[in-house]
């Protein structure tokens, strides 16, 4: 399902910016599958280094959970040798509701999720599996990953763009007037308009959201 409501995620990063404010997740984030704008609230799991009483067991435990609308976040996952996600989880996520994943670390099998569409975002593709040396330090709370925190309260935005983590939906309203305004100048340019002459509906929008700050 997806969102046609959600704003670009380059227009929430530049809002956040004109704001001193913070919340994009890519980088350090890449795409591994893209997908259109949707939005939903994290699942987080933090892992951490060193094989731990259960391993990744409760990882597995998570994905048992109704999980409707939610973005399961693992950070932390470049702890692991390898993947510490795969097309069995990404199966496993979707029957549960799953929409979106963001995998501090390495995932494998990427036809898979693609094949699948799953949205999925990470550090890197790896070959080989997790190995015996990583663990779940934590299910639900907190998380950070590139300098953002993450909580279970907060909003994940997500489309082919980028994603972006936010602690409210409040900043949607200048966010959709600012991808109104960088639209304008597209439509300007097609219509031979130049650079600077276009880019005025953006300069415009920038000023109008300054004062607002």
């Amino acid at each position: 399902m997806i969102d046609t409501v959600v704003p670009p995620t380059t227009a929430i990063a530049d809002v956040l910016q004109l704001r001193g404010q913070t919340g994009w997740l890519s980088p350090p984030l890449r795409p591994v599958h893209r997908t259109q704008g949707l939005m939903g609230k994290p699942r987080t799991v933090r892992l951490a280094p060193g094989p731990g009483e259960h391993g990744l067991q409760p990882l597995r435990a998570v994905l048992d959970e109704c999980l409707d609308g939610r973005v399961i976040v693992v950070a932390g996952a470049q702890a692991a040798a390898g993947a510490v996600w795969d097309e069995i989880l990404t199966r496993a996520a979707l029957a549960r509701g799953v929409r979106g994943l963001l995998v501090e670390g390495g995932v494998r099998d990427v036809n898979a999720h693609r094949d699948l569409g799953l949205p999925v975002w990470a550090l890197y593709e790896a070959t080989a599996g997790p190995g015996p040396d990583v663990h779940v330090a934590a299910v639900g709370g907190p998380v950070e990953i590139g300098g953002v925190t993450v909580d279970e309260s907060s909003t994940i935005v997500m489309d082919a763009a980028g994603v972006v983590a936010l602690d409210s939906t409040d900043v949607f309203p200048d966010c959709y007037m600012y991808a109104d305004a960088e639209e304008n100048v597209v439509a300007a340019l097609r219509e031979g308009a130049t650079l600077a002459e276009a880019n005025r509906y953006r300069e415009d929008m920038v000023a109008k959201l300054r004062r607002s700050v």
